[in-house]
């Protein structure tokens, strides 16, 4: 099984996209002075529709990462080999992780596949990040982190469900997956 993996943060204050209202009224958007309060998040995707995430309150480092390798063994069944495609990220070529690659099982289970620097496009796990601050998110805003967290999981245990939407992020014309 191969999966396509990256990080994000979404900070509490909205997204603001194209939006609409009467004539001579404004739109009102909700705002937070908080700009600095974010949420990290890491997924994982599949081409059959496959996702894996975790949401944490501090960023990414080299042990999270780890922890979320070891999230990702536990989760794919124990007979399969996984593929884990993601981008250079330091954190992803560190001493820890390749530490942690080291005391696999012999059979290595785990395989990590770098691509090109400054490629996203490449990436079609990022299809979850633009869809979560472009779609599910946008326009909103929130208090306090608890409520983005929320919302957060929310989306994604519908994304979890909504295979089709998953498989459709590695049709996009810009992704280059055959």
């Amino acid at each position: 099984m191969f999966l396509y993996a990256d990080e994000a943060s979404i900070s509490i204050s909205s997204y603001t996209g194209r939006t609409y209202a009467p004539r001579g009224k404004p739109a009102i958007l909700p705002i937070n002075s908080e700009i600095g309060r974010r949420l990290y998040l890491a997924s994982a995707i599949s081409p059959k529709g496959d996702l894996f995430y975790q949401v944490r309150e501090n960023p990414f480092d080299a042990q999270a990462i780890t922890e979320f390798l070891l999230h990702l063994l536990a989760n794919v069944a124990k007979k399969n080999k996984l593929m884990i495609i993601w981008d250079n990220a330091s954190i992803h070529d560190c001493e820890l992780t390749r530490n942690f690659l080291q005391t696999q099982p012999k059979a290595k289970r785990l395989h990590l596949v770098k691509q090109p620097t400054y490629s996203p496009q490449l990436n079609a796990d990022e299809m979850v990040w633009s869809y979560l601050k472009c779609n599910a998110l946008k326009n909103s805003c929130y208090l306090v982190v608890k409520d983005l967290k929320s919302k957060i999981i929310e989306v994604m245990e519908e994304m979890k469900l909504a295979r089709h939407r998953i498989q459709q992020f590695f049709h996009h014309p810009d992704l280059g997956f055959l």
